[in-house]
């Protein structure tokens, strides 16, 4: 356990002790394909760290619309929000495929902040990245056509790509309807845009693995 802790970004700045008594007041559950961590509006109790897999944070409109916001992996953290403000789960979150994720209770967590403040100023900056990303998006949605926010999208992910010469290989691949979840579309016009996008060469796709062969003309697309 203490190795996977080592790992962990959000952690990195505890020393040996620390880690230990984090082991002692943490519990890791299993969650299979499709299995809900918690639902939006749930009471918040916990924050999570995900050890292994792949976990979904997405809302759904009483019209069944969805909207991914982001797909997290190991060493990623999430479910911290609800405890700092006191309130309701804002989104839901769900296993993509088999995970382990290292649960910390909510007083537990509040005192780590409270003890340590070196996790309190990695918290602020994480969660002021997480506004920045949030107000891009909202702007967007607002003044951006389709085939833009599929172009900003897709080189958000490449932030976590794998390097190939002046091009991007994303680290995941990524189904058209979680694409377009992401997106904040449906599927057809996210079929649209892709399949203009791989006309322009400005996208490969094989096997939903997205390779980005020029990231700067891609990245032309972006406002």
């Amino acid at each position: 356990m203490l190795k996977a802790l080592r790992n962990v970004p959000f952690l990195k700045r505890l020393d040996a002790r620390d880690l230990n008594e984090i082991d002692k007041i943490s519990h890791i559950r299993e969650y299979g394909p499709g299995e809900a961590v918690f639902n939006k509006a749930a009471q918040a109790d916990r924050m999570f760290i995900v050890l292994s897999g792949r976990i979904k944070i997405f809302s759904r409109s009483s019209g069944k619309k969805r909207k991914t916001f982001a797909y997290l992996r190991e060493g990623d953290f999430f479910g911290e929000m609800a405890l700092l403000e006191g309130k309701p789960r804002s989104a839901a979150a769900e296993a993509v495929s088999y995970s382990r994720l290292l649960m910390i209770s909510g007083r537990d967590f509040n005192r780590l902040l409270s003890e340590r403040p070196a996790l309190t100023l990695y918290l602020l900056r994480e969660v002021s990245q997480r506004l920045r990303r949030a107000n891009e998006e909202i702007e967007n949605l607002l003044f951006q056509n389709v085939l833009g926010r599929v172009a900003k999208t897709l080189c958000d992910l490449a932030r976590r790509g794998r390097r190939q010469g002046i091009g991007v290989l994303l680290s995941e691949a990524y189904t058209q309807q979680e694409l377009a979840d992401l997106v904040g579309t449906t599927r057809e016009p996210l079929t649209r845009a892709v399949s203009s996008l791989r006309r322009a060469q400005l996208v490969d796709v094989q096997d939903n693995r997205y390779l980005i062969p020029n990231l700067e003309r891609l990245r032309a697309l972006c406002p």
